[in-house]
Protein backbone atom coordinates (compact mmCIF):
# COMPACT_ATOMS: atom_id res chain seq x y z
CA UNK A 1 0.00 0.00 0.00
CA UNK A 2 0.96 2.93 -0.84
CA UNK A 3 1.97 5.85 1.78
CA UNK A 4 1.90 8.92 -0.52
CA UNK A 5 -0.69 11.57 0.58
CA UNK A 6 -4.00 11.83 -0.76
CA UNK A 7 -3.73 14.94 -3.04
CA UNK A 8 -6.86 15.23 -2.51
CA UNK A 9 -6.51 16.62 1.02
CA UNK A 10 -4.77 19.63 -0.48
CA UNK A 11 -5.68 20.52 -3.54
CA UNK A 12 -8.71 20.21 -5.96
CA UNK A 13 -7.88 19.50 -10.12
CA UNK A 14 -9.37 20.09 -13.07
CA UNK A 15 -7.21 18.63 -15.45
CA UNK A 16 -3.98 20.01 -14.77
CA UNK A 17 -5.42 22.93 -12.61
CA UNK A 18 -5.66 22.74 -8.92
CA UNK A 19 -6.23 24.92 -6.31
CA UNK A 20 -3.93 24.44 -3.39
CA UNK A 21 -5.33 25.50 0.15
CA UNK A 22 -5.54 24.30 3.50
CA UNK A 23 -8.28 21.99 3.86
CA UNK A 24 -8.99 23.89 7.65
CA UNK A 25 -7.73 26.88 9.11
CA UNK A 26 -8.19 28.83 12.17
CA UNK A 27 -10.26 32.32 12.58
CA UNK A 28 -7.56 34.79 12.60
CA UNK A 29 -4.71 32.28 10.51
CA UNK A 30 -3.51 33.70 7.49
CA UNK A 31 -3.26 30.69 4.42
CA UNK A 32 -1.95 30.77 1.48
CA UNK A 33 -4.01 29.74 -1.47
CA UNK A 34 -2.40 28.64 -4.92
CA UNK A 35 -3.53 27.81 -8.56
CA UNK A 36 -1.93 25.97 -10.02
CA UNK A 37 -1.43 24.37 -13.50
CA UNK A 38 -1.99 27.38 -15.53
CA UNK A 39 -0.77 27.99 -18.74
CA UNK A 40 2.38 30.63 -18.78
CA UNK A 41 0.88 34.61 -18.58
CA UNK A 42 -2.54 33.01 -19.11
CA UNK A 43 -5.44 34.77 -17.29
CA UNK A 44 -7.02 33.27 -14.48
CA UNK A 45 -10.18 33.89 -12.59
CA UNK A 46 -10.70 33.37 -9.13
CA UNK A 47 -14.23 33.09 -7.14
CA UNK A 48 -14.14 32.88 -2.91
CA UNK A 49 -17.90 32.40 -1.62
CA UNK A 50 -19.86 31.92 1.72
CA UNK A 51 -22.99 32.11 3.28
CA UNK A 52 -23.33 33.43 6.50
CA UNK A 53 -25.97 32.51 9.11
CA UNK A 54 -28.68 34.98 7.48
CA UNK A 55 -28.37 33.31 4.13
CA UNK A 56 -26.17 36.08 2.44
CA UNK A 57 -23.83 34.86 -0.26
CA UNK A 58 -20.57 37.08 0.19
CA UNK A 59 -18.20 36.56 -2.99
CA UNK A 60 -15.22 38.03 -4.38
CA UNK A 61 -14.33 37.99 -7.74
CA UNK A 62 -10.55 38.44 -9.11
CA UNK A 63 -8.26 38.32 -11.93
CA UNK A 64 -4.52 37.14 -12.09
CA UNK A 65 -2.08 36.40 -14.32
CA UNK A 66 -0.04 33.06 -14.32
CA UNK A 67 3.72 33.59 -13.84
CA UNK A 68 6.41 31.27 -15.92
CA UNK A 69 5.70 27.98 -14.34
CA UNK A 70 1.65 28.43 -14.55
CA UNK A 71 1.01 29.51 -10.91
CA UNK A 72 -0.98 31.89 -9.05
CA UNK A 73 0.09 32.13 -5.75
CA UNK A 74 -2.01 34.94 -3.73
CA UNK A 75 0.33 35.57 -0.84
CA UNK A 76 2.85 37.36 -3.53
CA UNK A 77 0.74 38.95 -6.27
CA UNK A 78 -1.60 41.60 -7.17
CA UNK A 79 -4.91 40.93 -8.65
CA UNK A 80 -5.16 42.13 -12.44
CA UNK A 81 -8.52 42.74 -11.88
CA UNK A 82 -10.34 42.78 -8.56
CA UNK A 83 -11.36 44.81 -4.99
CA UNK A 84 -7.84 45.54 -3.67
CA UNK A 85 -4.72 46.92 -5.79
CA UNK A 86 -1.24 44.83 -3.74
CA UNK A 87 -0.22 41.83 -2.74
CA UNK A 88 -2.84 40.74 -0.05
CA UNK A 89 -2.65 37.18 1.42
CA UNK A 90 -6.51 37.66 3.27
CA UNK A 91 -7.76 39.98 0.60
CA UNK A 92 -9.61 37.36 -1.90
CA UNK A 93 -11.41 37.09 2.18
CA UNK A 94 -11.74 40.20 3.63
CA UNK A 95 -12.90 42.00 0.12
CA UNK A 96 -15.79 39.75 -0.62
CA UNK A 97 -19.16 41.43 -1.36
CA UNK A 98 -22.81 41.03 -0.20
CA UNK A 99 -25.35 40.74 -2.77
CA UNK A 100 -27.24 42.40 -0.49
CA UNK A 101 -26.46 45.71 1.63
CA UNK A 102 -25.37 44.05 4.84
CA UNK A 103 -21.92 45.43 5.79
CA UNK A 104 -20.50 42.86 7.67
CA UNK A 105 -21.76 38.92 7.46
CA UNK A 106 -23.00 37.21 10.55
CA UNK A 107 -21.67 34.65 12.00
CA UNK A 108 -22.14 33.01 15.14
CA UNK A 109 -24.24 30.13 14.53
CA UNK A 110 -21.80 27.37 13.35
CA UNK A 111 -17.89 26.74 14.29
CA UNK A 112 -16.86 26.84 11.07
CA UNK A 113 -18.14 28.03 7.60
CA UNK A 114 -17.56 26.53 4.61
CA UNK A 115 -15.52 29.04 1.59
CA UNK A 116 -16.43 27.63 -1.99
CA UNK A 117 -13.29 28.53 -4.21
CA UNK A 118 -13.26 28.54 -7.88
CA UNK A 119 -11.05 28.87 -10.71
CA UNK A 120 -10.84 29.00 -14.14
CA UNK A 121 -8.24 28.99 -17.09
CA UNK A 122 -8.97 29.15 -20.85
CA UNK A 123 -11.89 26.95 -20.60
CA UNK A 124 -10.91 24.64 -17.73
CA UNK A 125 -12.65 25.53 -13.77
CA UNK A 126 -12.01 23.78 -10.98
CA UNK A 127 -13.78 23.92 -7.54
CA UNK A 128 -12.59 23.43 -3.93
CA UNK A 129 -14.50 23.56 -0.49
CA UNK A 130 -11.97 24.97 2.26
CA UNK A 131 -13.28 25.52 6.33
CA UNK A 132 -12.71 28.31 7.80
CA UNK A 133 -12.68 28.51 12.68
CA UNK A 134 -15.54 30.95 12.61
CA UNK A 135 -14.38 29.91 17.00
CA UNK A 136 -13.67 27.02 18.20
CA UNK A 137 -15.89 24.39 18.32
CA UNK A 138 -15.46 22.94 22.00
CA UNK A 139 -16.88 26.09 24.00
CA UNK A 140 -19.72 25.67 26.19
CA UNK A 141 -22.95 28.39 25.55
CA UNK A 142 -25.76 29.24 28.11
CA UNK A 143 -28.16 31.69 28.97
CA UNK A 144 -28.06 33.80 31.55
CA UNK A 145 -31.34 35.37 33.05
CA UNK A 146 -31.12 37.16 36.12
CA UNK A 147 -33.22 39.29 38.18
CA UNK A 148 -31.25 42.05 36.94
CA UNK A 149 -28.96 41.07 34.40
CA UNK A 150 -29.21 39.43 30.83
CA UNK A 151 -26.44 37.81 28.71
CA UNK A 152 -24.66 34.92 27.23
CA UNK A 153 -22.02 33.11 28.82
CA UNK A 154 -19.50 31.63 26.84
CA UNK A 155 -16.78 28.99 28.29
CA UNK A 156 -13.86 28.21 26.87
CA UNK A 157 -12.82 24.36 26.08
CA UNK A 158 -10.04 22.64 28.47
CA UNK A 159 -9.02 22.50 32.06
CA UNK A 160 -9.97 25.55 33.81
CA UNK A 161 -10.67 27.80 35.47
CA UNK A 162 -9.91 30.61 33.32
CA UNK A 163 -9.64 34.61 33.22
CA UNK A 164 -13.06 36.09 32.79
CA UNK A 165 -14.36 38.91 30.54
CA UNK A 166 -17.51 41.11 29.69
CA UNK A 167 -18.48 42.17 26.53
CA UNK A 168 -20.56 45.47 26.18
CA UNK A 169 -22.41 45.89 23.22
CA UNK A 170 -23.47 49.38 22.16
CA UNK A 171 -26.56 51.37 23.01
CA UNK A 172 -28.66 50.37 19.94
CA UNK A 173 -28.87 47.23 21.84
CA UNK A 174 -28.27 44.45 19.71
CA UNK A 175 -26.95 41.69 21.34
CA UNK A 176 -23.64 40.30 18.64
CA UNK A 177 -21.74 36.94 20.49
CA UNK A 178 -18.67 37.02 17.56
CA UNK A 179 -16.55 39.16 19.61
CA UNK A 180 -17.34 37.27 23.28
CA UNK A 181 -17.19 33.62 21.17
CA UNK A 182 -13.08 34.54 19.87
CA UNK A 183 -12.08 35.31 23.31
CA UNK A 184 -13.58 32.37 24.62
CA UNK A 185 -11.65 30.80 22.14
CA UNK A 186 -8.50 32.58 23.36
CA UNK A 187 -9.65 31.01 26.80
CA UNK A 188 -11.52 33.82 28.63
CA UNK A 189 -14.66 32.73 30.50
CA UNK A 190 -16.82 35.61 28.57
CA UNK A 191 -19.88 36.85 29.48
CA UNK A 192 -21.79 38.79 26.49
CA UNK A 193 -24.08 41.42 28.58
CA UNK A 194 -27.15 42.86 26.79
CA UNK A 195 -28.01 45.70 28.38
CA UNK A 196 -30.87 46.98 26.28
CA UNK A 197 -33.57 44.93 24.48
CA UNK A 198 -36.93 42.87 25.63
CA UNK A 199 -35.70 41.02 29.05
CA UNK A 200 -38.30 41.82 31.31
CA UNK A 201 -34.96 42.98 33.72
CA UNK A 202 -33.44 44.97 31.07
CA UNK A 203 -34.64 48.70 30.00
CA UNK A 204 -36.63 48.16 26.17
CA UNK A 205 -34.41 51.65 25.82
CA UNK A 206 -31.38 53.19 25.79
CA UNK A 207 -30.89 55.45 28.67
CA UNK A 208 -30.87 55.50 32.86
CA UNK A 209 -29.00 52.79 32.99
CA UNK A 210 -27.47 51.84 36.57
CA UNK A 211 -23.66 51.07 36.40
CA UNK A 212 -24.59 48.83 39.49
CA UNK A 213 -26.09 46.20 36.90
CA UNK A 214 -22.20 45.75 35.67
CA UNK A 215 -21.03 45.83 39.39
CA UNK A 216 -23.85 42.42 39.84
CA UNK A 217 -22.96 41.04 36.94
CA UNK A 218 -18.75 41.08 37.31
CA UNK A 219 -19.35 39.84 41.34
CA UNK A 220 -21.80 36.96 39.63
CA UNK A 221 -19.17 36.39 37.17
CA UNK A 222 -16.40 36.07 39.50
CA UNK A 223 -18.35 33.66 41.50
CA UNK A 224 -18.38 30.72 39.00
CA UNK A 225 -16.27 27.84 39.38
CA UNK A 226 -15.26 28.01 36.14
CA UNK A 227 -13.66 31.77 36.66
CA UNK A 228 -10.14 32.49 38.15
CA UNK A 229 -9.28 35.33 39.53
CA UNK A 230 -10.27 38.34 41.13
CA UNK A 231 -10.49 40.59 38.14
CA UNK A 232 -12.82 41.09 35.16
CA UNK A 233 -11.43 42.85 31.45
CA UNK A 234 -13.89 44.54 29.95
CA UNK A 235 -14.35 45.04 25.57
CA UNK A 236 -16.80 47.19 24.76
CA UNK A 237 -17.98 49.21 21.47
CA UNK A 238 -19.65 52.71 20.68
CA UNK A 239 -21.48 53.55 23.91
CA UNK A 240 -20.39 50.12 25.38
CA UNK A 241 -16.72 50.97 25.25
CA UNK A 242 -18.04 54.47 26.86
CA UNK A 243 -19.55 52.47 29.56
CA UNK A 244 -15.91 49.80 29.66
CA UNK A 245 -13.87 53.67 30.84
CA UNK A 246 -16.75 54.32 33.35
CA UNK A 247 -16.63 51.19 35.32
CA UNK A 248 -13.07 50.96 35.34
CA UNK A 249 -12.71 54.49 36.70
CA UNK A 250 -15.40 53.34 39.38
CA UNK A 251 -15.27 49.72 40.90
CA UNK A 252 -11.52 47.85 41.55
CA UNK A 253 -12.89 44.34 40.21
CA UNK A 254 -11.77 45.98 36.36
CA UNK A 255 -8.25 44.28 35.53
CA UNK A 256 -8.48 45.31 31.68
CA UNK A 257 -10.66 47.91 29.65
CA UNK A 258 -10.89 47.51 25.81
CA UNK A 259 -12.73 50.76 24.30
CA UNK A 260 -13.66 50.16 20.38
CA UNK A 261 -14.93 53.63 18.80
CA UNK A 262 -15.37 54.87 22.44
CA UNK A 263 -15.44 57.84 24.17
CA UNK A 264 -13.88 59.00 27.45
CA UNK A 265 -16.27 61.72 27.81
CA UNK A 266 -20.16 60.54 28.96
CA UNK A 267 -23.01 61.72 26.66
CA UNK A 268 -26.24 61.75 26.99
CA UNK A 269 -28.51 60.08 24.88
CA UNK A 270 -31.03 60.64 21.92
CA UNK A 271 -33.49 61.58 23.63
CA UNK A 272 -32.36 64.18 26.14
CA UNK A 273 -31.68 61.31 28.98
CA UNK A 274 -29.02 60.55 30.87
CA UNK A 275 -27.61 57.31 29.32
CA UNK A 276 -26.04 56.39 32.59
CA UNK A 277 -26.93 56.28 36.50
CA UNK A 278 -24.98 55.85 39.37
CA UNK A 279 -26.26 55.20 43.18
CA UNK A 280 -29.38 56.44 41.95
CA UNK A 281 -28.31 59.94 40.24
CA UNK A 282 -26.82 60.59 36.67
CA UNK A 283 -23.41 60.24 35.75
CA UNK A 284 -21.64 63.45 34.72
CA UNK A 285 -22.01 64.13 30.86
CA UNK A 286 -22.13 66.33 28.62
CA UNK A 287 -25.53 66.80 25.92
CA UNK A 288 -24.98 66.29 22.33
CA UNK A 289 -27.95 68.24 21.25
CA UNK A 290 -27.76 67.33 17.25
CA UNK A 291 -24.82 64.69 17.71
CA UNK A 292 -21.60 64.66 19.45
CA UNK A 293 -19.48 65.32 16.28
CA UNK A 294 -21.38 69.43 16.38
CA UNK A 295 -21.07 69.45 19.91
CA UNK A 296 -17.90 69.05 19.65
CA UNK A 297 -17.37 71.55 17.00
CA UNK A 298 -19.29 74.39 18.36
CA UNK A 299 -16.52 73.90 21.07
CA UNK A 300 -17.49 72.84 24.80
CA UNK A 301 -15.87 74.54 27.78
CA UNK A 302 -12.96 72.49 29.05
CA UNK A 303 -14.10 72.28 32.39
CA UNK A 304 -17.23 70.64 30.99
CA UNK A 305 -15.32 68.60 29.08
CA UNK A 306 -13.74 67.85 32.33
CA UNK A 307 -16.47 66.80 34.21
CA UNK A 308 -18.15 64.42 31.93
CA UNK A 309 -14.42 62.40 31.55
CA UNK A 310 -14.45 58.86 33.10
CA UNK A 311 -11.54 59.27 35.78
CA UNK A 312 -9.70 56.70 33.89
CA UNK A 313 -6.94 57.21 36.17
CA UNK A 314 -8.39 55.26 38.99
CA UNK A 315 -8.24 51.92 36.54
CA UNK A 316 -6.41 49.62 38.51
CA UNK A 317 -5.44 47.69 35.32
CA UNK A 318 -4.16 48.89 31.17
CA UNK A 319 -6.43 50.41 28.83
CA UNK A 320 -6.39 49.91 25.23
CA UNK A 321 -8.61 52.71 23.17
CA UNK A 322 -9.10 52.08 19.45
CA UNK A 323 -10.56 54.26 17.00
CA UNK A 324 -10.72 55.89 13.56
CA UNK A 325 -10.48 59.28 11.80
CA UNK A 326 -13.51 58.95 9.98
CA UNK A 327 -16.35 58.31 12.32
CA UNK A 328 -19.61 59.69 11.22
CA UNK A 329 -21.36 58.61 14.70
CA UNK A 330 -19.10 60.48 16.47
CA UNK A 331 -15.64 61.50 16.37
CA UNK A 332 -13.89 58.82 18.60
CA UNK A 333 -10.54 59.68 17.91
CA UNK A 334 -10.57 63.08 19.27
CA UNK A 335 -13.03 62.05 22.25
CA UNK A 336 -10.13 58.93 23.14
CA UNK A 337 -7.76 61.26 23.02
CA UNK A 338 -9.79 63.06 25.88
CA UNK A 339 -9.25 59.96 28.08
CA UNK A 340 -5.37 59.75 26.80
CA UNK A 341 -5.18 62.64 27.91
CA UNK A 342 -6.00 62.11 31.32
CA UNK A 343 -3.73 59.93 31.66
CA UNK A 344 -1.22 61.24 30.36
CA UNK A 345 -1.68 64.00 33.17
CA UNK A 346 -2.00 61.71 35.51
CA UNK A 347 1.02 59.64 34.93
CA UNK A 348 -1.08 56.28 34.99
CA UNK A 349 0.64 53.44 36.12
CA UNK A 350 -0.41 50.97 33.87
CA UNK A 351 0.33 50.65 29.94
CA UNK A 352 -2.09 52.41 28.12
CA UNK A 353 -2.15 52.47 24.45
CA UNK A 354 -4.59 54.62 21.35
CA UNK A 355 -4.10 53.07 18.40
CA UNK A 356 -5.81 54.87 15.86
CA UNK A 357 -6.31 54.82 12.11
CA UNK A 358 -6.91 55.81 9.36
CA UNK A 359 -10.17 55.91 6.94
CA UNK A 360 -11.85 53.57 9.52
CA UNK A 361 -15.00 54.71 10.62
CA UNK A 362 -17.05 53.56 13.24
CA UNK A 363 -17.26 49.83 12.52
CA UNK A 364 -14.96 47.54 14.08
CA UNK A 365 -14.44 43.87 12.98
CA UNK A 366 -13.00 40.93 13.96
CA UNK A 367 -9.67 39.40 11.60
CA UNK A 368 -10.36 38.37 8.40
CA UNK A 369 -13.53 38.96 8.63
CA UNK A 370 -15.37 40.23 4.82
CA UNK A 371 -16.42 43.22 5.07
CA UNK A 372 -18.70 45.87 2.80
CA UNK A 373 -15.82 48.68 1.38
CA UNK A 374 -18.26 51.12 1.59
CA UNK A 375 -19.72 51.44 5.27
CA UNK A 376 -22.65 54.16 5.87
CA UNK A 377 -20.62 54.50 9.31
CA UNK A 378 -17.30 56.05 7.74
CA UNK A 379 -13.92 54.66 6.31
CA UNK A 380 -13.04 51.98 3.95
CA UNK A 381 -13.76 47.95 4.14
CA UNK A 382 -10.04 47.72 3.41
CA UNK A 383 -8.46 50.01 5.81
CA UNK A 384 -11.22 48.73 8.43
CA UNK A 385 -9.87 45.10 7.90
CA UNK A 386 -6.19 46.32 8.43
CA UNK A 387 -7.31 48.19 11.72
CA UNK A 388 -8.77 44.20 12.80
CA UNK A 389 -5.62 42.64 11.48
CA UNK A 390 -3.65 45.43 13.85
CA UNK A 391 -5.83 45.58 16.58
CA UNK A 392 -6.66 41.98 17.52
CA UNK A 393 -3.61 41.17 19.08
CA UNK A 394 -2.93 43.94 21.27
CA UNK A 395 -6.97 43.52 22.63
CA UNK A 396 -5.51 40.07 23.77
CA UNK A 397 -2.06 41.29 25.06
CA UNK A 398 -4.20 43.79 26.85
CA UNK A 399 -6.69 41.30 28.61
CA UNK A 400 -3.59 38.90 29.08
CA UNK A 401 -1.63 41.77 31.26
CA UNK A 402 -4.54 42.83 33.26
CA UNK A 403 -6.25 39.67 34.30
CA UNK A 404 -2.49 37.59 34.12
CA UNK A 405 -3.62 34.94 31.81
Amino acid sequence: MSNAPDPSRSAAHAGSLAIRAPDTSAYDERIAIRVTGAEQNERVDLRASLVDDDGSIWASHLTFTADEDGVVDLTEVAPDDGAYEDAEPMGWLRSMEPAGDEWLPRLETDPTIAIELRATAGDRTVERTIHREVYDAGISAQQIDRENFVGSLFVPAGDGPHPAVIDLHGGGGRLTVRTAKLLATEGYVTLALEYVGEASAIPDEFGRIPLGTFDDAAHWLLDQSTVCGDRVGLVGRSRGAELALLLGARYDWVGAVVSCAGSGVAWDTPSGDPAWIHDGLPVPHLTAEESPATRMERGVDDERIQQATAAVENTDGPILLISGDDDRVWPARRLSNVAIDRLDDAGFAYRYEHRTYDDVGHTMTAPSTPIRESLPTGGSGAATATAAEDSWPAILETLDRGLDN
